[in-house]
């Protein structure tokens, strides 16, 4: 009889390495407050995790060829996540871009591996959500 296990899995596969205080070269970040990314400090291509409740993190001014990945760790139905792109900026997703308009996993809805991941392709307008898991809702 050959018995085996059941797994679950939901989110993202992370490529690298969870960032550790003190040690540099990391893409992988715990953020358990609200947090503005910067791209000249070495943000993009990170992935950010969060298993706190009400975490905004604000995006910063588009600059062409960044990617930024969020990734909700808390438990299901109990943390939201908002991506907030800065005031003259939109995010596109689900077709429709308007300035200023935060993208929201939204509390309710949430589960555990819930992520989008935002890119400034080609533009200086507008952020696109490029890869998506989970109830997102645009504010």
């Amino acid at each position: 009889i050959i018995i085996m296990a059941t797994t679950l899995f939901r989110g993202p596969i992370l490529h690298g390495k969870k960032n550790e205080v003190g040690v540099t070269g990391y893409n992988i970040e715990q953020k358990d407050s609200n947090y503005t990314v910067v791209i000249n400090n070495g943000d993009s291509g990170k992935t950010f995790l969060s298993n706190t409740k009400d975490v905004v993190f604000t995006l910063p001014a588009i600059a062409i060829g960044n990617v930024y990945t969020f990734v909700n760790t808390g438990a299901d139905g109990q943390n939201n996540l908002t991506i907030s792109p800065a005031a003259a900026d939109g995010i596109v997703y689900l077709g429709a871009l308007t300035d200023d308009s935060d993208v929201i996993n939204t509390q309710a809805t949430s589960k555990v591996g819930d992520y989008v991941t935002i890119a400034s392709l080609n533009s200086v307008v507008f952020w696109t959500v490029v890869d998506v898991q989970g109830v997102w809702a645009k504010s």
